[in-house]
């Protein structure tokens, strides 16, 4: 059984760098969890049959699992503190708790099987992924700019390949991955060429050397080709600060930084060409860490920086497990994890080879009961790891099949099939109903099928009672998301798009959307859309001067949008500031391409308004002139001359 075990652990070695999901919406992120996570949970079944057949009572560990238990632990607590709707996004997210429970339990397998001619096969099946990954690398790049994006099949769309698109889910884990594997085929290289061996026996190591080098440069070359579309230092840095304010110990919980992005980022983001973006990823790993799991993850992170610099002088005749051979190998797979985005291929290379690699100690699982002696705890493992794991893989089916009934209903909307995209996301709703996004689409889905009834002139009662249900439905989804987790601006200024499409249909919704879009602009204050929307929404009602006030506020937070310009110079001319809203277009124009489409329509409006300035100002000078003149052509009447005193009044004085 332990040699079976052994051939799972190389396949699934193999497999894990090129394996993702098409068939649900996250293809990457959650596929590659799922997979960690359920090949992890056969794994353990297949190693406790062995336990159990052959009467095993021990189990090896080494201090690197111990260090990531705990850092597990930390992140279970800070999970367990998370809104439910937080909560399933850690779940699902790519370095998320599910990837933190896949690698405990994958770290915890390649311990109990650990050799040095195993560690050999696994590098050899590693390899042939690599191989994999590099051919469909090289073939995406050479298919031409004007054929992107591929898409197949047309139909189902399970893969859509455009620039940048990977097979590993990013460039950089490919470039991380070729990284590893030139390093370990040139140590193998350089051993051999120190040995002096024959040509033939360094040929493979040659050519290896040579392929991943190769590979990882057409890498290089792509990322400056598409230039870092990451988040820059400066604004992951103030980010971090900010959380560390608001919550130091627990941060924002694991796969929330997206959450603190919207939050925290600062007004000066939005001058930088990815001022539209959300990020979900900090600049740097060690940023991200702190963002999410505050000051106690990283404490964790430089204990684990330390008991690394420690095996720097691990003893001799630890043997093949002895951490000074890789030591380097080990820092440098460290410092990717800590000082670039987070990576699920970097994290995945450095607890395969610390767990493989790191020096171990055995532990026996004895506790013996009645006269005979009887070593239950083998026993008593298997029964706690079978109810463990058989909750976790309950669990997790039911959140790749939401989401693999949520892309079949995204796929039905393109083809605009709304019925059918309606039930669709009733189904993974209904595997998954603490996922908040689903919940958030819904609602526009539900508001979409009203606007078709709203659309005709003459409405059955049965339709009528048709769209208030649909309205209702809407409403209730929309703030279902935001029970789910309240803190992400997404789910407010949702729900406030829905009652802004119900002005005038339901009473009061003006209101309430207004105070929707405020409760998510104190949600993510530096986003130009929302002061936009609450200030067309006071646009609309005749409210200009509120209007004009959150337009302003749009200029103040990016001064270089043209349609925020544009809007704010419309609510000047709306109130009467005729010479101000001149400027304001002015300067609108200025931020727009002379040769669009809307550069003409904003300058034969500008052109418009300097005629109607032009007249009014005429005809204020024409009025002050007439004013004048009649002034001028009135007679003016004498001076009065008033008496001089009299003799008697002169000495009365």
């Amino acid at each position: 059984m332990k040699t079976i075990l052994k051939i799972y652990t190389r396949v699934i070695v193999l497999l894990f760098p090129f394996f993702f999901l098409p068939i649900v919406y996250d293809g990457f992120g959650l596929g590659k969890n799922a997979f960690l996570v359920l090949s992890g949970i056969i794994g353990l079944i297949l190693w406790l049959i062995d336990v159990l057949v052959n009467k095993r009572d021990v189990v090896v560990f080494n201090k690197f699992w111990g260090w990531l238990l705990l850092l597990g632990i930390w992140a279970a607590v800070t999970f367990l503190k998370l809104e439910p709707g937080a909560e399933m996004r850690a779940m699902v997210g790519g370095t998320g708790f599910g990837l933190i429970l896949g690698l405990l339990i994958w770290s915890f397998l390649w311990m109990q099987i650990a050799d040095k001619e195993e560690y050999k096969k696994q590098l050899a099946f590693l390899s042939i992924s690599g191989v994999v990954v590099g051919i469909v690398s090289l073939l995406t790049f050479m298919v031409p700019n004007s054929k992107l994006p591929l898409i197949w099949p047309k139909d189902s769309q399970l893969v859509s390949i455009g620039q940048g698109w990977s097979v590993t889910g990013s460039i950089l884990g490919e470039m991380i991955l070729f990284v590893f594997l030139v390093w370990e085929w040139t140590k193998r290289l350089l051993k051999k060429l120190k040995d002096k061996v024959a040509f033939g026996e360094y040929l493979r190591e040659a050519m290896s050397v040579v392929f991943f080098g190769l590979l990882l440069f057409l890498n290089i070359y792509k990322t400056i080709k598409l230039g870092w579309g990451y988040l820059d230092n400066k604004t992951a840095w103030m980010i971090a600060v900010e959380v560390l304010k608001n919550s130091p110990i627990f941060g924002v919980g694991l796969s929330g930084f997206g959450e603190a992005f919207l939050r925290f980022r600062p007004t000066s983001f939005n001058m930088t060409k990815f001022w539209a973006m959300t990020f979900d990823k900090s600049s740097m790993g060690i940023l991200q860490i702190w963002t999410e799991m505050g000051v106690v993850g990283l404490a964790l992170i430089f204990w684990g920086i330390g008991s690394w610099f420690k095996q720097r002088v691990s003893p001799a005749g630890a043997g093949f497990r002895s951490a000074q051979k890789y030591f380097w190998e080990l820092g440098v797979l460290g410092l990717m994890i800590l000082f670039l985005p987070l990576n699920t291929i970097s994290i995945f290379l450095l607890v395969w080879l610390a767990a493989n690699k790191l020096e171990s100690s055995e532990k026996k699982m004895v506790l013996r009961v009645g006269e005979n002696g009887l070593n239950v705890m083998p026993y008593l493992v298997t029964v706690v790891l079978l109810a463990g794991m058989g909750l976790v893989g309950f669990n997790l089916v039911k959140i790749v099949a939401g989401d693999f009934y949520w892309k079949k209903s995204l796929l039905a909307a393109t083809k605009n099939e709304g019925v059918k995209t309606y039930e669709l996301q009733i189904k993974a709703i209904e595997k998954n109903p603490t996922m908040a996004d689903y919940r958030m689409i819904y609602s526009q889905t539900n508001l979409a099928l009203v606007s078709n009834f709203l659309t005709k002139k003459d409405m059955t009662d049965e339709e009528k009672e048709r769209a208030s249900a649909l309205v209702q439905q809407s409403v209730r989804e929309a703030k279902a998301a935001i029970a789910l987790n309240g803190k992400i601006a997404d789910y407010w200024q949702n729900l406030a798009v829905i009652y802004k499409n119900l002005v005038g249909v339901v009473e009061g919704t003006a209101d309430w959307s207004a105070q929707s879009y405020q409760q998510a602009i104190s949600l993510n204050p530096a986003n130009v859309s929302i002061y936009m929307d609450l200030g067309g929404l006071y646009y609309a009602a005749g409210d200009y001067e509120s209007a004009d006030r959150f337009f302003e506020k749009s200029v103040v937070n990016k001064n270089d949008y043209a349609n925020a310009w544009y809007n704010w110079a419309y609510s000047a001319k709306q109130s009467g500031k005729l010479q101000m809203a001149i400027n304001r277009m002015d300067q609108a124009l200025k931020l727009v391409a002379a040769d669009s489409e809307d550069y003409q329509k904003a300058n034969e409006e500008l052109t418009g308004w300097k005629k109607e300035l032009e007249e009014v100002t005429k005809k204020q000078t024409d009025a002050a002139k007439t004013v004048t003149d009649d002034k001028e052509g009135q007679d003016l009447a004498p001076p009065v001359i008033s008496p001089s005193p009299t003799q008697t009044q002169t000495q009365a004085q």
